[in-house]
């Protein structure tokens, strides 16, 4: 089979499911999206004017490409249950994050390619990038190949959803081992953890809630966009003398030698398997304690003044 004639089915609906089947249909190739039958998200499918099978052992036995993007808690369910004995020798099963292949959760037959296709970015950039012309860069690997040409077909699928890219090639621990330690030491654990120190800190020494928050989180936006552009050094000789000099006087203060050993810490435990094993038990909880404590966030002052900030009742 040529890549031209892959029949791509995508299971699962979410940030990632959505804007990729999206951008497949609109780069011309044959995309189909599989739902439960009591999915939510089936009509939604419909008013994007793409194709939804609710058969989803069906949809397996005939894609040439079937990429997963549900939840890495639900893969190894939907790959035992859906995809093992329902493949087609020589099809493909495509992952947006390998978790779940990297840490044996999914034990793939050997008859089939098993390839990756990452995009370094949420959903909507991918999205946005797309409908611009461009693409956000895309880690690509292969972690078997039955057919001899799965990286061939990570490429394809890759330029379905990204355009140019830039495509890296990677593996698949590298690319789960590196996404699990920057959304922990920094995008979704160590940053709004430092944004909020920032906050509380300011506000126990009598400083008001509102120009704390405002001092620590609205004004991250602009500088996030100047390093984006320009790099960490360019952005410092962008802001004022006074910024520039404070932020490179103090700013190893913050993130010092200590930090940078807990840093370490952290991918030890997830090179270990340590983390996924302690993710298995809170999954299997029901993710109670996730629960508990994203209430104890939600109670917060700094969330208290965000919402009045979104609710409007500060301008």
């Amino acid at each position: 089979m040529n890549t031209a004639d892959e029949k791509i089915v995508i299971f699962g609906f979410g940030a990632q499911g959505r804007v990729q089947a999206q951008n497949l249909q609109e780069s011309g190739l044959d995309v189909t999206v599989s739902l439960r039958p009591e999915s939510p998200r089936i009509e939604e499918v419909r008013k994007l004017k793409l194709t939804c099978r609710t058969d989803l052992k069906k949809a397996a036995s005939e894609a040439s490409i079937c990429a997963i993007m549900l939840p890495d808690s639900q893969q190894a369910e939907f790959y035992s249950q859906i995809l093992q004995e329902n493949l087609r020798p020589g099809a493909a099963i495509l992952f947006a994050h390998g978790l779940a292949v990297h840490y044996g959760m999914i034990a793939p037959r050997n008859d089939i390619d098993v390839i990756l296709v990452a995009p370094l970015a949420h959903g909507i950039a991918v999205r946005e990038e797309f409908l611009a012309g461009s693409g956000v860069p895309c880690a690509v690997a292969v972690a078997q190949d039955f057919t001899g040409r799965a990286f061939d077909r990570a490429l394809f699928y890759g330029k379905g959803i990204s355009k140019d890219g830039p495509f890296i090639k990677s593996t698949f621990r590298e690319e789960v081992e590196t996404d699990l330690f920057a959304e922990q030491v920094i995008l979704c654990g160590g940053l709004p953890e430092l944004i909020r120190a920032s906050f509380e800190t300011l506000v126990s020494n009598g400083y008001n809630p509102e120009i704390a928050y405002q001092s620590s989180l609205r004004e991250l936006h602009p500088i996030l966009s100047l390093m984006e552009k320009h790099g960490i050094e360019g952005m410092r000789r962008r802001i004022s003398d006074t910024a520039r000099f404070g932020a490179v006087t103090r700013g190893k203060r913050i993130v010092d030698s200590k930090t940078r050993v807990e840093m370490n810490n952290l991918l030890s435990e997830i090179k270990s398997g340590k983390f996924i094993e302690e993710l298995k038990k809170e999954t299997a909880s029901g993710f109670s304690q996730t629960e508990s404590l994203l209430a104890d966030d939600a109670s917060s002052e700094f969330e208290k003044v965000h919402r009045k900030f979104v609710e409007g009742k500060l301008r």
